[in-house]
């Protein structure tokens, strides 16, 4: 019998190492005669720059980045005989770059548990395969820093960098459960309860720590720094548990979070600590493949990458791998209707054609909304078998998906129709609390936009690939048709979204939305070559952002100087971003408390004072300082008018600004939490005209403070929660006066009108509330009515510019809501109850 491997061996010949040259040379599976352009401008182009130490290689979802990566793995083996290794986020994509591996010829390894290192990897005769856990935890057998013999490696291939950040953080994240282990979580909890008292919000955290609030909380720093060694032995009785996490994290605990919720007490470390792999750290060669997103600068921060490497990333102007998206808004479409109800119908419809239909929402309590829908699918074992048969096509759903933005491929009919319901949200406490704290930045912009793409890209894979993408909810409405937003979204995205919106304005009612969904499923010819021409004109190149990447490299430098040991020279560089007027307040408010926290550890209590007030000065939504910054006012408002065409004016789509709207008065409700219901009423001002913010610091300030043009301020203190036969108390009319006194020392020459949203406006005779206002449920749901009413008429309006200015005025002089008559409309004088 002929031996062909023998053959294959007897044959004296260089090893190839282009991969260009690597893939001619394969065998080739069915459906794959040759590389896209795509592809081999991306490799021959990596080629060229292939000994620099960090290169990212961006090709669109579906474009074929799993071949681009096996192709220089192999590559580099050929080249360094150096054995590489290859990393996935999920158990799910490991087996796919596995089989993709093994039809194309290319000698792969998988990681396996609890087996030594493949020793075909270890001598470079194959690329090994795993998660990126497989290599990022406390037992890696890869080895940590200070083990004698770490696995070096010629080259790390990261696929999906941009989906494995929150991956990568798990791995350094230490979480006691609440329920599982609840004496642990008390304990520890317990140590901070003063510190939280010390800054005003002990009620906060007794209620988190109780089970009543959901908000994630993060322990002080100094209050943490006081407490580590008392930390360090309670959880070092417990270090089994926590066998993979606590090795990383036991001598690193100051650079750390500690975060607080009613589920979980977490320690996180405030960036990845990859330093501590030298397999990753110290390769010659690190890859990251990635979907064409708008930002890269999280590489940076997550993988200490080099930023002017980074900034360099290798694309392609190919269309190669953009799928036909018809991705529509229905809550922007110039007709009322059920927009939930009428997506119900739609999935279902398509479903029944042998279509796969697929829903996406954020979290698990909102895919339960939609269990009537479909099946929900639960866990990770779950996801994975659903995923398997819509591939497989033995069901076409509809499924609903919670928090799968990414990590799951539903190519052809496994998918054709993709609801995104409501704005992505984050789930971890990490996430949840990063959110929180620069809610209103850039960075959270940016997130949301890198996870909205992520969504539309579960459904169609690649060139040839088609699918209806129907974004729902107000929420998500709301942010995609806001210009500010939206420029952060990649160019297709942005075409693709272009397209949706003219076509959206053509539909006339919901058969004829049916009739345009349906002309993406039938292959209508009219559709197809609309789709393609128009893509092709819009789509351009991306240039990065310079201030993202400043900040990055300064918060992932500062961090590695400080565990390094040179605190002075972490502030340095801290404040070095800081300086720039470019970093938006939020994001200059969080560096400002990073250095405060290093100041702090390096025992400068007054200097960290200082950087803290300056943070919260900038940020409100970090930590409050123990010694309050000043206070500063809010700047005079402008003309009503001009401030509300100015809200408007800031969405391409006008009809978005109807949707946020709706989305922020769903929380001037009863059953809304505090924080939710007094952050509607703030930003319900905004949008009719009036400066507000949200106080309430130390007991002195109002919960929210409206001005209005002419000198007047609305002193608002928000008993939302009130039941209607309860009626205001002398201490809470107490609480009022004192903002009203905090308001008249900082807001001179202003009139201080006294407000509580109560349930009626009746008060018992101690609390002398005859000069106070409340503003009723009954007035609340009026105002909301009549601000509708404005907007709505505003945004349906075709005029601009000096134009609109003018219609504004000429309703807002036929609206209560005009400032003048805001008061004597809405805001009723408190009586005595009987």
């Amino acid at each position: 019998m002929v031996d062909f491997d023998k053959l294959r061996t007897q044959k004296k010949k260089p090893k190839v190492i282009e991969p260009t040259e690597i893939f001619r040379r394969l065998p080739k599976p069915p459906g794959i005669n040759d590389l896209y352009t795509s592809q081999a401008e991306v490799l021959n182009a990596w080629f060229l720059r292939r000994m620099e130490r960090d290169i990212v290689v961006k090709l669109h979802t579906g474009g074929g980045k799993t071949l681009v990566g096996l192709l220089m793995a192999q590559s580099t083996l050929n080249e360094t005989s150096e054995p590489v290794v290859y990393l996935t986020p999920t158990v799910q994509l490991v087996k796919q770059t596995l089989e993709k591996a093994k039809a194309l010829g290319i000698h792969v390894v998988p990681y396996e548990r609890g087996q030594a290192l493949n020793d075909d990897f270890v001598n470079a005769k194959a690329i090994m395969v795993g998660t990126y856990k497989a290599l990022f935890n406390g037992k890696s057998k890869f080895g940590l820093r200070g083990d004698p013999h770490p696995q070096r490696v010629g080259a790390v291939i990261l696929d999906d960098a941009h989906a494995a950040f929150s991956v990568v953080r798990e791995s350094f994240t230490l979480e006691v459960d609440a329920d599982n282990d609840r004496d642990r979580y008390e304990s520890l909890a317990g140590l901070f309860r003063n510190a939280f008292k010390q800054t005003d919000k002990l009620g906060t955290f007794d209620d988190v720590v109780s089970g009543s609030e959901y908000s994630v909380l993060e322990v002080p720093y100094w209050a943490w720094h006081e407490k580590l060694d008392t930390v360090r032995q309670q959880l070092r009785g417990d270090s089994e548990k926590y066998a993979l996490v606590w090795p990383l994290l036991r001598d690193n605990l100051h650079l750390c979070h500690a975060l607080i919720n009613r589920r979980s007490f977490t320690i996180t470390s405030m960036l990845p600590l990859v330093n501590l792999f030298p397999t990753f750290f110290e390769a010659s060669r690190r890859i990251y493949m990635s979907a064409t997103i708008a930002d890269d600068s999280d590489i940076v921060r997550m993988f200490d990458a080099d930023p002017a490497l980074v900034k360099k990333a290798l694309t392609s102007r190919s269309l190669a791998g953009v799928s036909e998206r018809m991705v529509l808004i229905p809550d922007l479409m110039p007709f009322s209707f059920d927009v939930q109800e009428a997506v119900r119908k739609l999935l279902d419809w398509v479903a029944k054609q042998n279509f796969g239909a697929v829903v996406l929402v954020s979290s698990d309590p909102a895919a339960e909304r939609w269990a009537d829908v479909g099946e929900v699918a639960k866990g990770s074992t779950e996801v994975e078998a659903l995923v398997n048969a819509l591939q497989e096509r033995k069901m076409f759903g509809p499924v609903v998906f919670a928090n799968r933005y990414d990590g799951i491929d539903l190519p052809g009919d496994s998918c054709r129709l993709l609801v995104m319901s409501g704005l992505p949200s984050g789930t971890s406490s990490y996430e949840l609390f990063r959110a929180s704290s620069l809610y209103g930045g850039v960075t959270i912009t940016r997130m949301l936009a890198q996870r909205i793409e992520q969504g539309i890209g579960r459904g169609a894979r690649g060139s040839g690939d088609h699918c209806v993408v129907l974004l729902v909810g107000s929420d998500l409405a709301g942010w995609i048709a806001k210009e500010a937003n939206f420029q952060f979204l990649t160019s297709a995205t942005k075409a693709q979204l272009e397209i949706g919106s003219e076509i959206s304005k053509e539909v006339g009612d919901l058969k004829d939305l049916a009739q345009t969904i349906k002309r993406s499923l039938d292959r209508d010819q009219a559709w197809i070559e609309y789709h393609a021409e128009t893509l092709a004109e819009l789509v351009d190149e991306t240039k990065p952002d310079s201030v993202s990447f400043l900040m990055a490299a300064g918060e992932r430098k500062a961090i590695n100087l400080w565990g390094d040991g040179y605190l002075e020279q972490a502030i340095a560089r801290l404040e070095k971003v800081i300086a720039d007027d470019a970093v938006d307040l939020q994001t200059r408010g969080w560096m400002e408390q990073l250095a405060a926290r290093i100041a702090d550890r390096w025992g400068h209590k007054e200097r960290a004072e200082e950087l803290q007030r300056q943070a919260y000065g900038h940020n409100r939504n970090l930590t409050r300082p123990m010694v309050l910054p000043p206070y500063r006012p809010l700047s005079v408002p402008g003309t009503q008018t001009n401030s509300i065409v100015r809200e408007i004016s800031g969405y391409r789509l006008r009809r978005g600004i109807i949707q946020a709207f709706e989305d922020i008065v769903a929380n001037l409700d009863k059953n809304a939490s505090a924080n939710q219901f007094e952050k509607a009423l703030a930003d319900l001002a905004l949008l009719i005209g009036f400066s507000a913010e949200r106080h309430d610091t130390n007991g002195e300030g109002p919960d929210v403070l409206w001005l209005l043009p002419g000198k007047t301020g609305l002193v608002i203190e928000a008993k939302s929660r009130k039941k209607a036969k309860n009626a205001l108390t002398k201490t809470e009319h107490g609480q009022l006066l004192v903002a009203a006194e905090w308001f008249a020392k900082n807001y001179k020459g202003y009139e201080c009108v006294r407000v509580s949203v109560h349930p009626k406006n009746k008060a018992t005779k101690a609390a002398v509330a005859g000069a106070s206002h409340a503003l009723t449920y009954e007035k609340l749901a009026a105002l909301v009515d009549d601000a509708r009413t404005l907007l709505t008429s505003l945004s349906e309006s075709q005029l601009s510019g000096d134009s609109l200015v003018v219609e504004c005025e000429r309703i807002l002089s036929q609206s209560s809501l005009q400032a003048d008559r805001l008061v004597a409309t809405y805001f009723v004088p408190f009586e005595e109850s009987e």
